[in-house]
């Protein structure tokens, strides 16, 4: 069967192409993941862009991982020159407006954050899993919880801002609410060295299949003695972006070198074996190869092939965005 994916526009058309790019190559990732052995092409048809390959029946794992692709706005089969709509098997547990309603400065771009769960998921194989548990470690105000959590995944946050935590998790249990979705909100909390406290909201919804979303209070470098009961099948991140969100230690500002040298080996001690991590970072602010030595003095195992070796591109004059995937294959 020859597939061609129709992606969602852009409101910004210099971003546009970079978003098309950008959905190649993470279609490209699933289908390796997938073990589908197809070139993918660019065509236009009707006037619109779509990206194009080749493959037999999807086994239903396969067809609702490929169904999540970030960009995708209609899937057909191409026969000649005539579409075939296709009804895939979308993976929508919630509705997907929830990582989309609360609006604050930074927010990470909903379909960026998709894309690199996709990523993370494919890098590690753990799209086989049935409910695979996300982990943000530096999760703000919670946008890749939120995207997590609508696909029917497990999610987990760690943020160091009581701010961040108290409004996404207010925001959280008031979406819930106004869209009649039955929950059970748990305030308890985990222990972290030093016989302290890290404060949690764990938000479980009650439908048939249960899922759980966490915020906890706690700095990032603990991550590995909040998750030591159960590790994450991923690890997503949006590293700071500029000195406005640069890390502090003791309450100075500290250096985002310095911040990932500490809380690197603590993210692969949250992630099962063979589990991806996929951050994003600010080439102006953190060049690719300080941060490929940084993880890979923490034990990670950086995918620096096609085609997950170049994700770069542009989002504003402050930010020229890339993604780096890693691996937790060592013992």
């Amino acid at each position: 069967m020859f597939y061609a994916y129709q992606l969602k526009p852009h409101p910004n058309p210099r971003y546009q192409q970079s978003m098309f790019d950008l959905s190649k190559k993470e279609l490209a990732c699933m289908l390796l993941s997938c073990g589908i052995d197809s070139p993918i092409e660019e065509r236009v048809l009707g006037g619109t862009p779509f990206l194009c390959f080749s493959c037999d029946q999807q086994p239903p794992a396969i067809a609702s991982f490929l169904a999540a692709h970030s960009g995708l706005y209609l899937a057909a089969e191409l026969q000649g020159d005539l579409l075939r709509p296709l009804i895939l098997p979308r993976p929508d547990y919630l509705p997907a407006d929830m990582p989309d309603v609360l609006k604050y400065k930074g927010k990470t771009n909903t379909a960026f954050t998709h894309m690199m769960i996709n990523l993370a998921l494919a890098a590690g194989q753990m799209y086989k899993a049935p409910a695979p548990c996300i982990l943000d470690p530096i999760c703000g105000h919670g946008t890749t919880l939120f995207c997590a959590l609508t696909r029917g995944m497990d999610a987990i946050g760690i943020e160091s801002d009581r701010k961040s935590v108290q409004e996404g998790s207010a925001y959280a249990l008031k979406w819930l609410q106004t869209n009649r979705i039955k929950h059970q909100c748990d305030r308890t909390g985990r222990t972290i060295p030093g016989g302290k406290n890290a404060p949690e909201t764990r938000i479980t919804t009650q439908l048939e299949n249960k899922r759980s979303l966490s915020f906890l209070l706690a700095d990032t470098r603990n991550t590995a003695h909040l998750m030591r009961k159960k590790p994450a099948h991923a690890l997503v991140a949006d590293l700071p972006y500029g000195v406005q969100h640069a890390p502090t230690e003791n309450g100075k500002m500290s250096s985002l070198e310095n911040l990932l040298a500490d809380a690197l080996p603590a993210w692969r001690a949250s992630l099962l074996p063979g589990a991806a991590a996929v951050l994003s970072f600010n080439t102006y602010t953190l060049k690719r190869k300080t941060l490929q030595q940084l993880m890979e003095d923490a034990g990670f195992t950086v995918l620096t092939e096609p085609p997950y070796d170049d994700f770069e591109h542009w989002v504003e004059q402050a930010v020229n965005r890339d993604v780096i995937v890693a691996l937790n294959l060592k013992k």
